[in-house]
């Protein structure tokens, strides 16, 4: 064998090393949404010369308008945070780790306006709600459930307490206490028209009506009750309760791409 040879040989195996052991990042096919609950700031205007113009909001009384989730060196797409409405689902990495929320804008290296430990595995939706010590959105607490259709399947309802301390439930026929940061899933069939009632006991140990309701889900769609504190300015009543209904397709909406920034 010439020595011209030997060298092709000793390239092509070397390169097959090379490109056996660099295997391409395995794409995880996991998604993960946002939903932030609470209370609007009370509707501003001024008048200058004749016309109505809406003020802007106080800071903090709001999250912020848009977040880019970051993983590492690897961020997304911005995604856009509204109250009482479910973002648009991000391209998640597979494995436990961090998932990092700066404002649009900002570095990489800024300090995150949120900073989320993810699963292990699964599809997640991240429920978000202002600290109530601060009751400011410069400070915001953050609640994992699962979100996958698989978890969370059309013909079911999620019931989420974010209230800061356990809630009794009347839901139809049926006695269920819920304690603060739980979840619990139940089964709604389509059409159906489910009574429900919240209660919690008051400082004298009995039991309060908070809230007064009612839930029907179409077929193929799942639901999703949020209940927490009221933090809006002079609330009425200290628990709210956020109903939120979607169809669950085989394949959720395309998540959104990743950008190296």
């Amino acid at each position: 064998m010439s020595v011209k040879s030997s060298r092709r040989i000793a390239v092509f195996f070397l390169l097959s090393v090379l490109w056996l052991g660099a295997e391409p990042e395995a794409k995880s096919g996991r998604h993960v949404r946002f939903l932030a609950v609470g209370d609007s700031p009370p509707f501003r205007q001024e008048i200058r010369d004749g016309v109505r113009y809406e003020l802007e909001v106080p800071p903090g009384s709001i999250p912020p308008r848009e977040v880019v989730p970051g993983f590492g060196k690897q961020s997304a797409a911005a995604v856009a945070l509204r109250l009482g409405r479910i973002s648009v689902p991000v391209s998640v990495p597979a494995g436990e780790g961090i998932v990092d929320l700066r404002r649009v804008g900002e570095t990489p290296d800024a300090v995150p306006w949120l900073r989320i430990k993810r699963p292990e595995s699964g599809d997640f939706l991240v429920l978000l709600w202002r600290n109530p010590t601060h009751k400011t959105w410069q400070d915001a607490i953050s609640l994992i459930v699962p979100d996958g259709p698989d978890l969370a399947p059309a013909g079911h309802v999620r019931i989420v307490n974010l209230f800061p301390q356990a809630i009794h439930m009347t839901w139809g026929e049926k006695n269920l206490i819920l304690p603060a940061a739980k979840m619990i899933q139940r089964a709604v069939k389509p059409g159906a028209e489910i009574p429900f009632q919240i209660l919690v006991a008051d400082s004298a140990a009995s039991m309060k009506p908070y809230y007064s309701g009612a839930l029907t889900q179409n077929q193929g769609e799942r639901g999703l009750i949020t209940i927490y504190r009221a933090d809006g300015v002079a609330p009425r009543r200290p628990l709210q309760v956020a109903m939120l209904r979607e169809p669950v397709p085989h394949d959720l909406p395309p998540p959104v791409g990743e950008n190296n920034r």
